[in-house]
C-alpha cells in the first residue's frame, strides 16, 4: 500500500438530539465569560421548524445575536452586504444553523472579517486570489448543519458564487475547518423531499468523486464507500417515509462519511461541469452534480483503482445503472432529470461546454475531459 496522509481537525458530535449537547461544549470552550455569538441561519426552514427558537434557548447567559436571511448559493455581493450588517458586532463565534450556504457563509465572514474590502470589485479580486487576511484573534466557525449533503461542515474551503461574472470561487484554507461541527439528524427531519433528494445526491457525488479523485487516498476510499452504501440503500426508502428518524440518521451520517472523504481531495468533473448550470439556470447544487454521475463514472472506471469495490457500493454492475438509479430518484422527489426541464435551449450547450472546466475540479479527475465528452454528455442530458 503507498503512503499517503489524511488530516480533518473538526471537533465532531453526532447522533439523534446531539444539538442538545451545545451548552456544554460552548461552556467547555470558554463559557461565558470568553464567548460572544452570533447565531447565523438561513431565510425561512430553520424558524418555520421550530429549530431557531430551540437553539437560541440552549444559548441562555450567553452574550449573542441573531443574523438571518443568508440565501441559498450566496454570491459575492451577499458576502460583502453580510459582512457590512455584521462587522461592527462584537463577535468571536459564529454558529452556523443551516445547510452548506449557512455554513459557507460563515466561513467567509470568519475569513474576510479583517479584510478592508468595501465594494464588490474589492472583495471579489480577494475571494479570486483566495487572498484571506491575517488575524491575531480569529473568530470559530460552529456549524449545525439541517441539511444531509454539503459536507461543508467538515471541509476546508467555502463556495462563492459570483453571477455578474458568471463564476464560481472556492475560498480554501485549512483556517476555513470548522472548529465544531455537531450534526444531529433531527434537524433534517422537517425538510421537504426535493432537499432531501437533493443534498443527499450532492454527498453520493462528493463520495463518489472522492473516490475516484487524484488525490484519493487508502482511508478517502473506506469513507467514500460507505457513504455511497448508505445513501443508495436509505435514499429511496426516506423519500417514501419523511419522518423516518433512522434512515435521517443514516442519511446524516453518509453526509458526514462523504464530507470527511472529499475534504481531503476535493471534487471532480461532476461538480465542475454542474456549475454553469447552476449559476445560469438555477438548477439545485446537488442535482446539476448527479445528472452526469453515471457517465462520468464510465468514463473513469478503466483507471479507478478498487473498481469493483465501488460498482459493488452502488448496487450496480455497470454504470448506466447508475444513471438509471439517479433518475429514478429524481422522479419520486418530483424533480425534472433533463437540462431542457430548467430552461436550457439547445443552442446554449456549447458555452456550457466552454464553461464547464473549473479549475481545481475538472484537472483533479483522474481521466482527461475534452470537449467531445463534454458535448455528448450534455446533449444526452439535454
Amino acid at each position: 500500500m503507498a503512503t499517503s496522509t489524511y488530516y480533518n481537525p473538526v471537533r465532531l458530535t453526532f447522533g439523534r438530539g446531539s444539538h442538545t449537547a451545545l451548552p456544554y461544549l460552548l461552556q467547555a470552550a470558554g463559557g461565558q465569560n470568553k464567548l460572544s455569538i452570533m447565531l447565523l441561519f438561513g431565510t425561512r426552514s430553520l424558524k418555520a421548524a421550530g429549530h431557531l427558537d430551540a437553539i437560541a434557548k440552549l444559548l441562555a447567559g450567553y452574550r449573542y445575536f441573531l443574523q438571518g436571511g443568508v440565501p441559498g448559493n450566496p454570491d459575492i455581493d451577499d458576502i460583502l452586504r453580510f459582512k457590512k450588517m455584521t462587522d461592527d458586532f462584537n463577535y468571536n463565534l459564529i454558529i452556523a444553523a443551516g445547510g452548506g450556504s449557512v455554513i459557507d457563509m460563515a466561513k467567509a465572514l470568519a475569513a474576510l472579517r479583517p479584510a478592508g474590502a468595501s465594494s464588490v470589485p474589492e472583495l471579489r479580486e480577494i475571494v479570486k486570489e483566495n487572498r484571506l487576511p491575517e488575524s491575531e484573534e480569529g473568530v470559530q466557525v460552529w456549524a449545525l448543519p439541517t441539511t444531509a449533503g454539503s459536507g461543508s461542515e467538515v471541509t476546508p474551503w467555502a463556495t462563492v458564487w459570483d453571477r455578474e461574472e458568471k463564476a464560481k470561487y472556492s475560498l480554501a484554507d485549512p483556517r476555513l475547518f470548522p472548529q465544531a461541527a455537531i450534526v444531529d439528524p433531527l434537524l433534517t427531519v422537517s425538510l421537504p423531499a426535493y432537499m432531501t433528494a437533493s443534498s443527499a445526491l450532492d454527498a453520493l457525488c462528493h463520495a463518489a468523486e472522492a473516490y475516484w479523485s487524484k488525490n484519493s487516498t487508502f482511508l478517502v476510499r473506506l469513507y467514500a464507500l460507505q457513504a455511497i452504501k448508505l445513501i443508495t440503500g436509505s435514499l429511496q426508502n426516506l423519500l417514501a417515509d419523511l419522518s423516518n428518524e433512522k434512515l435521517r440518521e443514516k442519511l446524516s451520517y453518509a453526509s458526514l462519511l462523504a464530507g470527511l472523504a472529499f475534504s481531503n481531495t476535493k471534487t471532480t468533473a461532476c461538480h465542475s461541469i454542474s456549475y454553469p448550470l447552476t449559476l445560469s439556470y438555477g438548477i439545485i447544487h446537488g442535482v446539476a452534480a448527479s445528472l452526469m454521475l453515471g457517465q462520468v463514472l464510465e468514463k473513469n472506471l478503466p483507471v479507478i483503482e478498487e473498481r469493483d469495490a465501488l460498482l459493488e457500493a452502488f448496487g450496480v454492475r455497470k454504470p448506466a445503472e447508475v444513471t438509471e438509479w439517479v433518475r429514478a430518484v429524481l422522479a419520486q422527489a418530483g424533480i425534472p432529470a433533463r437540462l431542457r426541464d430548467y430552461g436550457v435551449r439547445e443552442g446554449d450547450l456549447p458555452d456550457l461546454v466552454d464553461r464547464s472546466s473549473t479549475p481545481g475540479r475538472m484537472d483533479n479527475n483522474p481521466v482527461e475531459i475534452d470537449r467531445q465528452f463534454l458535448s455528448e454528455l450534455l446533449s444526452g442530458i439535454y
